[in-house]
């Protein structure tokens, strides 16, 4: 056997199942590098003799076969005293073991073909569906459908987030902290270029390549189209021996050493440099079947470059037979290696799919909602003081006659006098905290908004048990990927690692529209094309229409032409009747005759738009009864009535002498007003009377229109009506370029919504989607609107909830103050999430011995190891018994610190429950009541096992209001094994359920 092929093999399975990463202690690579000797070992010997094994039983049985007839024909041709090689039947075995070949060269054509497979579909990190008919030619899933949206990771889910891209830092033992900033990244231009020859490469920044600014130190990257034969590993080392000699002093710290077995000397900086690099340009995608995809493809090869069908003809019999017993090796090593691959695969999309933990859950509330018997507390709080000061400028307030001023401590009155100061409840200790929440009612239904601080696809796999089919409407504005916003991607596939990006998204957003509810994607030209029809895919009964909104009116210069424009895409489901008209100007109304005029006009044409219309003195004050067909008045009749309805409808029973008006045209016709009885209450304040040649008509105004599919306006520029918001707000743009204009997304919301709407925005950016729905509010009579944003970037926490926290507070701004405190009663919670990279750090792995030795090894080793063995980093009971005090890791800024998870919340997004009331944790036991989305009354009741055994447990609900017994609730969940006893059990009257058991089913349901 040639060793060169083996080697080849394996270094392309090192590479497939990424164990050439050493360096890396990070996510799956710290696991696979604990796996190492385990699969090298087994891809050395194990594989290897399996298969020598599978090739002995084909080819090898037939040389043997072949050798034993050829001595047997030797024997023969010796005895009868003739030269065998004389002997046409010794030339014929001989030539047949000859065409044989040696086993040697067998196992050689296997590892080839098995190299030459899986590198085709590998590419750093992930498989991409690129199935060859031949050179430069692939072919694509296609079902019959008159046009196919297709692109290459289309059955992938895109895992990647732009997060270490932009912002990766890392703080030092002093606090000082390091910030890799990437310079002059040429992630758009030339993008077909990174084809071919060239690819994308992070290098250091030569012109600059260190700077200082206050207590961070930059170290300054690019990431540039270069020639593949430019190394990484080359660059990054080039990149560490430039920035060594320019570390400052102060900065010494990053030469910490951080040492792994194949790098003992390895420094903390020289760790964060790989990880910056690995971090962005592996795992980019996590396959949906690669079992399927894979095996599928494995035939296709086979059939197509390792049978030829000219060979299998009585002259080439034998080299058909050594290509039988090569296409059964590849068949059986090929296929254990998709099993293994694909284990490992869907352990990734088991994690990736997996609902996060919640790790952290608090509110932002306004005074008003908050019980005076709390301001004491509130008043001595110096950190929400501050927060006040530093939010709302409240130390400019001053002393009158009337009111209290900003003073240290803050007093009573003040708190008073200030209603909608929005209290932060992280800013208070836990018991604060809890006893407010106790006094709330219905905790989820007076909340206003839901904010998540999350990647987006991890938040909506929180959100789908609970808000599925609630939403009326989605409004995103994703990263448009141009220039200046672009994704983090994957070598050439810019726009295809966008669609999966949005695809996975769509689908897990879908879920939680109403029936009537539709979705609106702001985008610009770059992937307008693509978002259109992935909306038709995704939306395919809805109505997909583009409009073009003028957000720059100046432009931008592109190739040909100067782009003034963006696009709101619209999926307008056809259960929603009609879009709400956009409100006009009272300066801009339109009159006309509210008496119907030309065809299809006559009384006779609708049955309950003839009725009389009253006047009083000149002005309408209501309307009567649609009359009986057998009564035809005047146009104009002076009359007493018993009874009308006034203008919003209401009946009002008072004598009274009016002048009745109708529809009746100046030459006696009965015509019809343009609307019927039972549409007064909406269209009557709006009317009026007006004096005419011939009498009195009635006059009502064009005060909306309908949405159109251009608008151009100034209140639709990004900059006078998004960023300048932002800074007079006192955000600096440098925090967060490029937000919305504030009325391109209220406009886009208001069309498909309705005032009592739930709003859903899941690129929440600087939250222009929450501050919409506020204002909307404000100016609807009945606005009770509610949001939910979801945002994952660092500025979640410096522009996304300040902002919304500063509209709640004020409704104007200017030079970063407040220009009224006229704010909005107002109650927002606000989450984060633990992440799918948090999922993975937080693996053990525990190697079960001996359990799968023998016979089972092979099957354990390729499909089962990886679940097995981390089973306890993923669900664990212990987490049960004492419930309020888990712990993971969570990294957030690349700093990683273990914080408490939030079962009681988790749980409470599991089985998709609205809370009502919550009875926080004392001596050892919490309950929480509510209903669930299908409506389900339900208790939790968490107890710390160790406090709260089951004679307690059983005690609480003897003594408590929420006694089991009682049939108060369609299902009940307790945490720990349990006894309770219930009488009505046995009737079926209610169930008592596992908390534990609940909710392992439901974290991981979809996977």
């Amino acid at each position: 056997m040639d060793n060169q092929k083996f080697q080849r093999f394996l270094q392309m399975m090192r590479s497939v199942f990424q164990l050439d990463h050493a360096e890396l202690d990070f996510g799956i690579y710290r696991i696979m590098n604990q796996k190492r000797d385990e699969i090298e070992s087994y891809f050395t010997t194990t594989l290897k003799e399996q298969v020598t094994q599978v090739l002995e039983a084909n080819a090898g049985s037939r040389r043997k076969e072949l050798q034993e007839a050829l001595g047997k024909a030797v024997r023969s041709a010796q005895d009868m005293g003739v030269d065998p090689d004389q002997v046409p039947k010794v030339r014929e075995i001989k030539a047949a073991i000859e065409q044989a070949g040696a086993m040697e060269d067998l196992e050689d054509m296997v590892y080839d073909h098995l190299s030459t497979f899986f590198s085709r579909y590998y590419d750093g990190g992930d498989f991409l569906s690129l199935r060859r008919y031949k050179k430069d030619t692939y072919a694509i899933p296609y079902e019959g459908e008159e046009v196919k949206l297709y692109w290459a990771n289309a059955d992938q889910y895109y895992i990647k987030t732009s997060e270490y891209f932009r912002n990766y830092s890392f703080k030092l033992r002093d606090g000082k902290r390091v910030e890799f900033t990437l310079k002059e990244a040429s992630t758009e231009q030339n993008n077909n270029k990174a084809q071919g020859n060239q690819e994308r490469r992070f290098a250091i920044y030569e012109e600059e390549p260190v700077t200082v600014d206050g207590d961070v130190m930059h170290i300054n990257f690019t990431y540039e189209l270069m020639p593949k034969s430019n190394k990484q590993d080359a660059l990054i080392k080039k990149a560490y021996d430039t920035v060594l000699p320019l570390i400052p002093a102060e900065y010494a710290n990053v030469l910490t050493l951080a040492p792994t077995e194949a790098d003992r000397k390895r420094t903390l900086l020289k760790k964060h440099f790989t990880d910056y690099v690995a971090r962005n340009t592996f795992d980019y995608f996590i396959h949906k079947d690669l079992r399927g995809f894979l095996t599928r493809e494995l035939d296709f090869y086979i059939k197509n470059e390792v049978l030829f069908i000219d060979d299998i003809d009585a002259q080439h019999e034998q080299k058909f037979l050594n290509y039988l017993a090569i296409i059964k090796a590849l068949k059986a090593i090929g296929g254990k290696m998709v099993d293994f691959l694909a284990s490992l695969e869907d352990f990734q999309k088991k994690l990736w799919l997996k609902k996060k933990f919640v790790v952290q859950a608090d509110y932002c509330i306004t005074l008003d909602r908050i019980p005076e018997d709390f301001y004491e507390a509130i008043c001595a709080n110096d950190r929400q003081r501050e927060e006040w000061v530093r939010l709302f400028a409240i130390d400019d307030i001053k002393d009158s006659p009337t009111t209290a001023g900003y003073s240290e401590p803050l007093t009573v009155d003040f708190l008073k006098q200030n209603p909608f100061l929005v209290l932060d409840t992280a800013l208070f200790s836990d018991d604060f905290k809890h006893q407010l929440m106790e006094t709330f009612d219905d905790i989820d239904g007076q909340c206003d908004g839901l904010m998540i601080n999350s990647e987006n696809f991890q938040a909506l796999n929180v959100l789908q048990e609970k808000y599925r089919s609630r939403v009326k409407c989605i409004y995103i504005d994703p990263p448009y990927n141009s220039p200046s916003s672009t994704i983090a991607y994957k070598n050439s596939f810019k726009h295809s690692s966008w669609l999966s990006l949005m695809d996975n998204r769509m689908h897990l957003g879908k879920t939680l529209l109403t029936v009537d509810g539709s979705q609106v994607t702001a985008i610009d030209k770059y992937e307008f094309n693509g978002l259109h029809f992935l909306m038709k895919l995704t939306y395919p009964n809805y109505d997909i229409v583009d409009v073009a909104i003028e957000h720059n009116k100046k432009g931008t210069q592109g190739d040909h032409f100067s782009f003034n424009n963006e696009f709101a895409v619209f999926a307008v489901s056809n259960n929603l009747d009609n879009l709400n008209a956009l409100k006009r100007d009272e300066q801009d109304w339109e009159w006309s005759a509210f008496r119907n005029w030309g065809s299809e006009s006559l009384r006779e044409d609708a049955a309950n738009c003839f009725f009389p219309v009253y006047s009083l003195n000149n002005e309408i004050i209501g309307y009567g009864d649609v009359l009986d067909d057998n009564i035809h008045p005047s146009q104009s009749e002076e009359c007493t009535i018993e009874y009308y309805y006034d203008k919003s409808g209401v009946k009002i029973s008072e004598p009274l002498s009016v002048i009745a008006l109708y529809p009746i045209d100046n030459k006696g016709v009965e015509r019809k007003w343009r609307y019927a009885f039972q549409n007064m209450p909406s269209i009557a304040p709006l009317l009026k009377i007006v004096s005419s040649r011939m009498g009195k008509d009635i006059q009502m105004p064009k005060c909306s229109d309908n949405f159109k599919t251009l608008w151009y306006d100034a209140k639709f520029n990004a900059g006078d009506y998004g960023t300048k918001i932002l800074t007079n707000m006192g955000i600096s743009k440098d925090l967060f370029q490029f937000p919305k204009s504030i009325f391109t997304t209220k406009y886009c919301i208001y069309a498909i919504s309705d005032s009592s709407s739930l709003i859903l925005d899941y690129f929440a950016g600087s939250g222009t989607t929450g501050h919409a729905v506020i204002n909307l509010n404000r100016e609807e009579k009945d606005g009770h609107r509610k949001y939910i944003l979801v945002e994952m970037g660092d500025y979640f926490n410096t522009v996304t909830r300040p902002r919304i926290e500063k509209v709640i507070y004020s409704k104007d701004w200017k030079d970063g103050k407040p220009i009224s405190r006229k704010g909005s009663s107002h109650c927002m919670k606000y989450m984060r999430l633990e992440q799918y990279e948090d999922t993975l750090n937080n693996l053990v792995v525990e190697k079960k011995p001996d359990l799968f030795d023998g016979q089972f090894s092979d099957e354990y080793m390729l499909g089962y190891m990886m679940d097995i063995e981390t089973e306890g980093s993923l669900f664990n009971l212990e987490w049960f018994e004492h419930p309020f005090d888990m712990k993971m890791h969570i990294t957030k800024g690349n700093e990683t610190i273990e914080q408490k998870v939030d079962l009681v919340e988790t749980f409470n997004y599991l089985i998709g429950l609205n809370v009502e009331t919550v009875s926080y944790p004392r001596k050892g036991i919490c309950t929480v009541s509510g209903k669930t989305r299908k409506g389900k009354k339900t208790l939790v009741v968490w107890r710390d096992c160790g406090i709260i055994d089951n004679d307690k447990l059983n005690d609480f609900f003897r003594r408590s209001a929420y006694s089991a017994g009682e049939g108060e609730y369609d299902q009940i969940f307790v945490n720990g094994s349990n006894n309770i006893i219930n009488a009505k059990i046995e009737d079926g009257a209610c169930k008592v359920s596992l908390t534990e058991m609940e909710f392992a089913k439901r974290m991981f349901e979809d996977n």
